[in-house]
C-alpha cells in the first residue's frame, strides 16, 4: 500500500443530509502550512505576534486494496508521544473527517484532568456510507439502497490493513476503542456482534438501528449466546426513541442482565433533550468517561503512600487489560503537591523515594527530595540531592540557585 502523511491544519465546513439517519460534512479543506494564503493567517498587529502554528494532527493518505481506493486517515498523538516510551491505547472514529476535530478535542480535555488515559486517535474519513456501514442488504420494507450490504470488505479493511498499519507505526496498546455515530453507529455494534476481539469497546453514538426493521436487535439474542466468556465494554447513547425501539433496547437490556457472557459490559443512555446530531459531543463525554471510571487516582497519593498508587495502578492493569505504568510525571506531581501545599516533607520523601525505585534517573524526583530535605533542615542531605539532580540535568538554573544558595 502507499501512504502519503502530512501534517497539516483542518477547517471543517459541514453540510448535514439526515436521508435515512445519516449526518455528515462533505467538505474538509487541509491547508497548506507553505501557502501564501496560510501566511496571511500569520499576520501581526500592534496587539499581537504570531508564535506558531497550532497543529493538531497528521493527514494520511492510505491506498487500501481492499477498499480499492485511496482513503483519508486522521491521526492525532498525545502531548508527550514523541519524547517518551510510552504506549498508548487507541480510539478508532468512523466518519472521521466530520468528527477528527471535535472527538480529540473531548478526548485531549478529559485526558488533561486525569479522567481517561491519554490516547492515539485515528480518525477514517468515510467513502459510501450505505455500502460500508450496512452488513446486509437492504430489505423490501427498508427501501431501495442498491449499495447497501458491503460492511464485511470494510471491517476487513479495519482488521487487515489499518489496524496493522497503526500498530506497526506508532506505540499501541492492545486496547481499541471503535466510536460511530448514526448508521457507522450500527456498523460499530454489528463489529462487537461479527468480530468480538477486533475491538476491546464499543460506543456508539445514536446508532441506526432500524436498519432491516432492527435486525440486530432481534439477533442481539443469538450473538450474547454465542460467549460464555468476552470481556468488551458497549456503550450506547441515544436522543428520544420510538415506542418499538424503546421496546428493542429495553429488552436487549433485560438479556444481558441474564444471559450476557461473563465480564461483558453494558451501558445505555437516553439524552431525550439532544437530537440524532447533537447527541455525538456529551455522549462520547460520558461514554468515555464511564468507560474509564476509577482512572482518576482515589485521594492524594502523598497521603496514601506507595502502596495504594501501585494498587490502583495495578486494578486499571487488570481492568483494561493491559500494563498500566505508575509515571514518573504523576509520582512527582504529587509528591510536590504534598510538599509544597499541605508541608507534608516525610510524605512526600516516600513517594520520591519510590518514584527513584521505578526511574533511578528522575532529575524531579532528586530535585524533590532536594527541596524536602531543604524544608527539614537537612541541608547536607539537600545539597546531595542537589547534586544527584544537577548530573542528570545540568540545564536546570532552578536547581543551580537553591544549591548556590545552601552552599552560601
Amino acid at each position: 500500500m502507499r501512504l502519503k502523511a502530512h501534517t497539516m491544519i483542518l477547517f471543517f465546513f459541514p453540510a448535514f443530509n439526515f436521508l435515512c439517519g445519516t449526518a455528515y460534512a462533505r467538505h474538509a479543506f487541509p491547508i497548506d502550512l507553505t501557502s501564501e494564503k496560510c501566511c496571511a493567517l500569520s499576520d501581526t498587529s500592534s496587539a499581537g505576534q504570531v508564535i506558531e502554528n497550532f497543529i493538531l494532527g497528521q493527514h494520511i493518505e492510505f491506498d487500501s486494496k481492499l477498499l480499492k481506493e485511496r482513503r483519508d486517515i486522521f491521526v492525532y498523538l498525545p502531548e508527550g508521544y514523541a519524547a517518551g516510551s510510552e504506549r498508548y491505547p487507541v480510539i478508532y472514529v468512523l466518519d472521521g473527517g466530520d468528527y477528527f476535530e471535535a472527538f480529540t478535542g473531548v478526548i485531549k480535555y478529559l485526558s488533561l484532568f486525569e479522567m481517561i488515559p491519554e490516547m492515539i486517535v485515528v480518525a477514517v474519513a468515510h467513502g459510501d456510507r450505505m455500502k460500508e456501514f450496512t452488513y446486509t442488504p437492504a430489505n423490501e420494507e427498508t427501501g431501495n439502497w442498491p449499495t447497501s450490504g458491503g460492511a464485511e470488505t470494510f471491517r476487513a479493511f479495519l482488521s487487515d490493513e489499518l489496524i496493522p498499519y497503526v500498530d506497526g507505526s506508532f506505540r499501541t496498546h492492545p486496547f481499541r476503542i471503535l466510536v460511530g455515530h448514526s448508521l457507522a453507529g450500527l456498523f460499530a455494534v454489528e463489529t462487537l456482534s461479527r468480530s468480538p476481539k477486533l475491538f476491546q469497546a464499543t460506543i456508539a453514538l445514536s446508532p441506526s438501528l432500524y436498519w432491516n426493521q432492527f435486525e440486530w436487535l432481534k439477533y442481539a439474542e443469538d450473538f450474547l449466546d454465542q460467549h460464555d466468556s468476552l470481556k468488551h465494554f458497549l456503550f450506547i447513547t441515544g436522543e428520544q426513541k420510538d415506542e418499538e425501539e424503546t421496546s428493542l433496547l429495553d429488552k436487549f437490556k433485560r438479556l444481558i442482565e441474564t444471559t450476557a457472557p461473563r465480564d461483558f459490559s453494558y451501558e445505555y443512555k437516553c439524552y431525550p433533550e439532544e437530537n440524532h446530531a447533537s447527541v455525538a459531543l456529551p455522549g462520547l463525554f460520558s461514554n468515555l468517561k464511564q468507560l474509564f471510571t476509577g482512572w482518576t487516582f482515589p485521594g492524594e497519593a502523598w497521603e496514601t503512600g506507595p502502596a495504594k498508587v501501585k494498587e490502583h495502578f495495578q486494578s486499571l492493569s487488570d481492568r483494561f487489560g493491559f500494563p498500566v505504568p505508575i509515571t514518573e510525571e504523576f509520582l512527582n506531581s504529587h509528591a510536590l503537591h504534598g510538599l509544597q501545599r499541605h508541608n507534608a516533607p516525610d510524605e512526600a520523601i516516600r513517594l520520591f523515594e519510590f518514584c527513584l525505585s521505578l526511574y533511578p534517573d528522575s532529575a524531579g524526583a532528586y530535585a524533590g527530595l532536594g527541596e524536602a530535605f531543604e524544608q527539614k533542615g537537612m541541608r547536607v542531605k539537600a545539597v546531595e540531592s542537589y547534586q544527584k539532580a544537577l548530573k542528570i540535568d545540568p540545564s536546570d538554573k532552578n536547581i543551580k540557585n537553591r544549591l548556590e544558595r545552601l552552599r552560601k
